[in-house]
């Protein structure tokens, strides 16, 4: 939420010296605009802290558990039928 605040106080001192134009006061669009960064980079830092993306990657090589456990047997015993098991029907 910081890094946001961050980008919206960069939008708005952008906004504020697209609008004046040559009237805007330079200090406070600067003051504005530095406030912002300051905060996006605060709020990236602390995000990259907390969440330390770095440790907790998905590896594109270890399959994601599907929770099943190992096992792959329905537990229905009409839930897959085998294509050589099956009598085709025939309509005449």
């Amino acid at each position: 939420m910081i890094a946001g605040l961050g980008v919206i106080l960069i939008i708005i001192a952008l906004g504020i010296g697209v609008i004046q134009g040559t009237a805007a006061d330079s200090n406070t669009v600067a003051i504005t605009f530095v406030s912002g960064i300051g905060l996006f980079l605060i709020g990236a830092v602390g995000w990259f802290g907390l969440t330390q993306p770095q440790k907790h990657f998905d590896d594109i090589n270890q399959p994601l558990d599907d929770g099943s456990h190992g096992h792959t047997e329905p537990h229905d015993e009409h839930a897959i039928v085998p294509a050589a098991e099956t009598v085709p029907v025939v309509h005449h």
